[in-house]
Order: C-alpha cells, then structure tokens, then sequence
C-alpha cells in the first residue's frame, strides 16, 4: 500500500528527529492538534503549506505535492458550486465506499453508468434502482419556503 501524505510527513518528521511540536511551530501552526491530524489522515494541508512543510523538512515541494492524492479538489467545487445537491451524493458515496474495497467501487461505477451500446431503458433501471444520496441541510437560521421550481431534485446514486 502507497504510503499517505500524513504517513510520509511523520517519517519525515521522525527520521529529521523533530517533535510535533517543533514541526507545528516551524510550519507556523497555531495547534499541535493541526499537525497531529494531518499525519493520521483526519485533515489535509492547505496548498500554501506545502513550502513550509518543504523547507521545514528539507524536501522539494513538489515531493511533497507528489504524496498529495487529494484528487482534482478544483473540478470538485466547480461542480459542486454549479450543482450543490451532488454533494450529498459524493459524501454518501465516500461513506460507502470506506466499506468497500477499490475493486469492488470500481465495479459498481462500471454496473451504475450506462454502458456504450447499451439500451437506454437498461441504463435507466440501473439508475431508477439505486437509492438515492441523503441532501446537505443548510444550517438552521431561518426557514423559507422555496417555490417549486428551485427545490433542488433528488439524484441518483451509485449506492
């Protein structure tokens, strides 16, 4: 198994024989709890740290950007921010899938989406028989009522 971004800054970090608390105040951050939860994977490095790992480190950025699998974190608000409902949809897909295996996930994407060549009746079972992901409530301030024709549409999901 690939070794994660955390795994890789506390070898690092450990081989360089620095604490996590040295490391957090070379980075600049405020709480050893920062640190301490990027290494076990619970919270991801904001990009303008990547430098200060680096130097702090003795190791190139780009190692760094390297171990970052993060995937496209861009193309992921973009679609979010075009498509707010999908996010309930990604986050019931990544709560399944911390269950599964990656051959299992991949082989449910490929049974889920509509083959090239397959009939569109077949695509549309497979679509109507997955249930559908859980909406992201907004925080509780106020309750409008929407008019019908902005309430967002269930989507479908993969699980």
């Amino acid at each position: 198994m690939k070794e994660t971004f955390g795994q890789y800054i506390r070898s690092l970090r450990e081989e360089r024989g620095l604490t996590q608390r040295a490391l957090s105040q070379a980075v600049g951050f405020r709480s050893l709890a920062h640190l301490s939860d990027i290494e076990s994977g619970k919270r991801n490095p904001a990009q303008d740290t990547f430098a200060k790992f680096a130097k702090a480190l003795g190791v190139t950025v780009h190692d760094l950007e390297c171990r970052d699998i993060r995937g496209p974190i861009e193309a992921a608000k973009v679609l979010f921010g075009r498509k707010p409902e999908m996010v309930g949809a990604f986050l019931t897909i990544i709560e399944v899938a911390q269950k599964m295996d990656a051959e299992e996930l991949v082989a449910r994407v490929k049974m889920a989406r509509p083959e090239t060549g397959s009939s569109d009746a077949a695509a549309k079972v497979r679509i109507e028989s997955t249930p559908v992901a859980r909406q992201v409530k907004p925080p509780e301030k106020e309750k409008r009522e929407q008019p019908e024709a902005f309430k967002p549409l269930p989507q479908p999901t993969l699980f």
